[in-house]
């Protein structure tokens, strides 16, 4: 990692601030020469936005101009859903190669006219690419489980394992997530029916992908120093003093890795990594490597870490594109079986995620129900139980994010109304059920009055950057009490221009002409009606074809010739009589709703009640960044909550963004603020340590009996959890105290418990924590004449708050 001097510290800080790209939320794709969305700095630059080569992906022959939702038509395919993947497996069913036309059964040709046929199809149904691999889609394939079967994790686990097993039988590449009720899947197009149809699959949907969320001059904004020194306190035992840089302890980072190239050794080379010797990669497995992705994120991740903690050991799980690889990873760092058990002392005392999910696929308030999540939330929650501090970035969705009650009306088939003001590109008044869909800001360098463009017609990597996504979710989550039984739908709209009356050759007759307005291109409409598997979320990701352009978006891109640009709205359909529930709207990366709430815009699983979430604020001058997600979880099952969670209280603490790696200059993001607080805490844990290794259990002898290792075990484990409940404790305390309680007074949804940043009086706070009559367990019994743990922590305590209105 880059070394600075401390003079060099503002001015990049400054620096970053303004020209960074937000990490999590608005990172591009691996770069690419022919095709590469480009950064804010390369918009203003002039560089070009790739355009798809005039071919089938962007002929505007590729989609009808009135978009018509695919209807299933057997049992099969009303598993897919009425959006993207029944229109594709339909569209491919009518193809000339499906049908037996070509080349002779068997042969390579046939088998090269059936991908290039599935490919299409895709195309034409408009999935983007970073949902594909040539003909095959990655979707997330349900179990026919009831809820009460979910509860059973051998059931689970059974089901799940049967399912992989006949996948992969029959060649299609899947994997089970440990706990929960969906398995990962890399399927061709022409099997996915074939899939569906199966008796133990409930539902087939696109899969949910995490999202990267990024010397660090956060480590001298936290005032990193003043934390090691603690570590040669007269109050530490003489035989156990040392400066706090991570002895003893091991991290896990879970995260992308990009080591493609020798970028692992290089940063080794330069002392910005752990030694070979003080590190294990462990690889994402399905035959992947570890670092084949290429992606710069973990490793900037792990830069910071080593820059606070160069003394700790390190494992580094390359989770990057499997659910599976996250929840196994987590487990292995636990030292947890796949069922949650453990297994004895965890591998890793800290782990730490600057990972999460832009898709409302659990309820939102900590728990998990049948979500596609639940195998990773219940390993966290097993993992912290294990003695784990376990970390994750709350999320950079401060600015994608809409959620409001649905609208009441008579009868079904409601169009939700977001009382829009605004009007049309023509003028008029645009009805109150479209909320358009906003390229980020400034990202393009458009012009103001074309603020609504989105690029059209891209090729890949690009086309994924700015496809159109939106993920829908509301409270209406399967639970002993509760069927999934609220119908939405879904729509992407476009906005179409005017057409003139002409003569159609094909049919000898005149084409009345139509006027301009809102059409629909693409939709999600799975089914809600009580059935297993079923869960309150629609979601489409559509990737727009150079025939949705408009010519109000002509010259939109004043840096990028030759693009063209459309642009795009949702509406929500209410199918249900009578519903009323609390919807929520994910935004992507790069493409936002025009409506949007800072508050409850937390990523999964930042939510969860066993993880630390962190919010980012600037390393220059401590404000909040804008995109930082904010609390508070919301209320049971996915309600709009009314203030914070008892016991849950979210965002935790704040930490640095826009800080410079060698792996990403002007590394931004909660991407960046997590792993700074995730090795501060291992710093405060081996304090901890330090001031409790009197009363470290003594070895059991070799005779001992099954019930002595048992108990001992017991004690151990309890131990572990109680070290890191005061870790947490004394930090909380270090944030609230010395300044650092930014914002509104007190604990807020932005800051969380405030900034952590060590100040003069912070040793009184670990010390408050420590001497803590929850935490009395791990320390000694008192020598005669000694002051009361009762009293140093009441001195501690007076102490630690006596700097409350320092300066920050």
């Amino acid at each position: 990692m880059k070394k600075l001097s401390s003079k060099k510290f503002a001015v990049l800080g400054l620096a970053a601030a303004c020209a960074s790209v937000l990490v999590w939320s608005r990172q591009a794709p691996q770069a690419n020469a022919q095709a590469q969305a480009p950064t804010p700095a390369a918009a203003a630059s002039g560089a070009p936005i790739a355009a798809a080569p005039v071919a089938a992906s962007s002929a505007p022959s590729l989609r009808a101009v009135a978009y018509v939702a695919p209807t299933p038509r057997n049992p099969a395919q009303a598993k897919l859903g009425g959006g993207q993947l029944l229109e594709a497996v339909q569209d491919f069913a009518a193809s000339p190669a499906a049908q037996g036309a070509g080349p002779a059964p068997g042969s390579a040709a046939r088998s090269a006219a059936t991908a290039t046929a599935q490919i299409a199809a895709l195309e034409r149904a408009g999935i983007p690419g970073r949902w594909r691999e040539g003909e095959k889609v990655k979707v997330s394939v349900g179990l026919a489980l009831s809820f009460d079967e979910l509860q059973n994790p051998s059931l689970l686990e059974r089901a799940s394992h049967t399912l992989r097993d006949t996948l992969l039988a029959q060649g299609v590449r899947a994997a089970a997530i440990n706990g929960s009720p969906v398995l990962e899947a890399l399927v061709p197009l022409d099997k996915l029916e074939w899939v569906a149809g199966l008796s133990g699959v409930a539902t087939v949907g696109l899969k949910a992908m995490a999202e990267p969320v990024a010397y660090t001059e956060g480590a001298d904004a936290s005032a990193l120093n003043t934390l090691r020194a603690f570590g040669n306190a007269a109050v530490v035992a003489q035989a156990l003093r040392r400066e706090l840089r991570g002895d003893g302890l091991t991290i896990a980072i879970m995260d992308q890795f990009g080591d493609n190239n020798g970028q692992v050794a290089a940063l080794q080379a330069g002392d910005n990594w752990p030694a070979d010797a003080r590190l294990t990669k462990i690889a994402p497995g399905n035959g992947r490597a570890f670092g084949y992705s290429g992606q710069s994120h973990g490793n900037a991740v792990t830069e910071i870490v080593y820059d606070i903690a160069p003394n700790a050991s390190y494992r580094t799980y390359d989770v990057s594109g499997s659910d599976a690889a996250w929840v196994a990873g987590v487990q292995n760092a636990a030292n947890l079986n796949a069922q949650n058990a453990p297994q004895g002392e965890p591998r890793a005392q800290v782990i730490t995620a600057s990972l999460g999910f832009n898709y409302p696929f659990s309820p939102g308030d900590g728990s998990t129900s049948n979500s596609e999540f639940k195998g990773l939330y219940d390993a966290i929650a097993a993992a912290a139980a294990n003695g784990a501090i376990v970390l994750n970035a709350a999320g950079n969705h401060g600015q994608h994010y809409w959620d409001g009650d649905s609208t009441a009306g008579a009868g079904a088939n409601v169009y939700q109304n977001f009382g829009a003001a605004n009007l049309n590109p023509d003028g008029s008044a645009r009805p109150s059920n479209v909320m358009v869909l906003l390229p980020t800001t400034g990202a393009l360098n458009q012009p103001a009055a074309q603020a609504q463009c989105t690029p059209v017609g891209l090729a890949e990597p690009s086309a994924s950057t700015w496809s159109l996504f939106a993920a829908l979710g509301w409270n209406d989550w399967q639970s002993a009490n509760n069927a999934t039984d609220a119908d939405y739908r879904l729509e992407l709209v476009r906005w179409r221009d005017a057409t003139a009356r002409r003569f159609d050759f094909a049919t000898w007759r005149w084409i009345d002409a139509a006027p301009a307005g809102w059409v629909q291109v693409a939709s999600s409409d799975d089914a809600q009606n009580g059935g297993a598997g079923q869960r309150p979320v629609e979601l489409i990701s559509y990737k727009p074809p150079l025939a949705d352009a408009t010519a109000v978006c002509n010259n939109a891109f004043p840096s990028a010739r030759g693009i063209s640009g459309g642009i795009f709205g949702v509406r929500i359909l209410r199918k249900t009589a009578g519903a009323a529930n609390f919807l929520r709207i994910m935004g992507s990366k790069a493409i936002d709703p025009e409506f949007r709430s800072s508050e409850r815009s937390l990523l999964p699983p930042s939510d969860s009640a066993s993880v630390i979430s962190v919010a980012a604020i600037r390393a220059a001058d401590s404000a909040l960044e804008a995109y930082s997600s904010r609390g508070p979880v919301l209320a049971a099952g996915g309600a709009r909550p009314a203030g914070q969670a008892a016991g849950n209280a979210k965002p935790d603490l704040a930490s640095f963004a826009v800080v410079s790696t060698e792996s990403s200059a002007g590394f931004d993001g909660t991407s960046a603020a997590t792993p700074h607080v995730a090795a501060l805490a291992l710093l405060g844990l081996q304090h901890q340590r330090q001031l409790t290794d009197a009363t470290v259990p003594a070895a059991l002898p070799a005779n001992a009996t099954a019930a002595q290792k048992a108990q001992r075990e017991t004690d151990l484990r309890q131990r572990r959890v109680a070290l890191a409940e005061s870790t947490y404790d004394s930090l909380v305390k270090v944030a609230a105290t010395g300044g650092n309680d930014l914002g509104a007074v007190g604990f807020d949804s932005s800051f969380g418990n405030g900034r952590l940043k060590f100040h003069a009086q912070s040793a009184a706070c670990l010390l408050a924590s420590t001497y803590d009559a929850r935490y009395r367990a791990l320390l000694p019994v008192q020598a005669q004449g000694q002051k009361s743990y009762d009293t140093l922590a009441q001195e501690n305590s007076v102490a630690c708050a006596a700097v409350a209105a320092a300066a920050p």
